[in-house]
């Protein structure tokens, strides 16, 4: 595989880009973890404080580095509105994304899980995972928008059920 893709811009959406997170974007990850409704649904702490944003960044990085995944920051204009990503597991790659509100609405998930999936299907991946927490209609819509299909079903890490998502890629 390629090493990842520094910048991908978002078809569709002039002026938007992922760029790779660094660690200066601590405070992206700072304000996502802050947000009601992310903590929930994905694996930002609500208790995410300036140092641990800090560590998470360098922690994104390293990974990055190691070729273990990736987290872009979703920029428009400069402005960051969010995160999206994908890293290695036992199966491939699963894809990951999390959103401010004002951010939300516009097909700015929907166009980076498609711009992150069909990278990873130009570099020879056949499949790629995506998971979402039981009740989580806003990530099941973009799991459909971006051709995936129900998998399996599973459990979270911390106990709560999930719905494992897969979808062939082309290459």
């Amino acid at each position: 595989m390629d090493a990842f893709p520094l910048r991908l811009a978002l078809e569709g959406h002039d002026g938007v880009v992922l760029r790779r997170l660094e660690e200066e974007d601590w405070d992206v990850e700072l304000r996502l973890a802050h947000v009601e409704d992310i903590p929930p649904w994905t694996m930002y702490p609500a208790d995410l404080d300036e140092d641990g944003a800090r560590l998470r960044a360098q922690r994104n990085v390293r990974a990055a580095e190691a070729g273990h995944g990736i987290r872009y920051v979703v920029d428009e204009g400069g402005e960051a509105l969010g995160t999206v990503g994908f890293g290695r597991s036992q199966d491939g790659f699963e894809v990951f994304y999390a959103l401010l509100p004002e951010a939300r609405g516009r097909g700015l998930v929907t166009g980076a899980v498609t711009a992150l999936s069909a990278w990873l299907g130009a570099q020879g991946e056949r499949v790629v995972w995506l998971s979402t927490l039981d009740g989580n209609a806003a990530s099941e819509a973009v799991a459909t928008r971006c051709g995936f299909a129900r998998f399996r079903s599973g459990t979270h890490v911390d106990g709560r059920p999930l719905t494992v998502w897969s979808r062939t890629l082309e290459w």
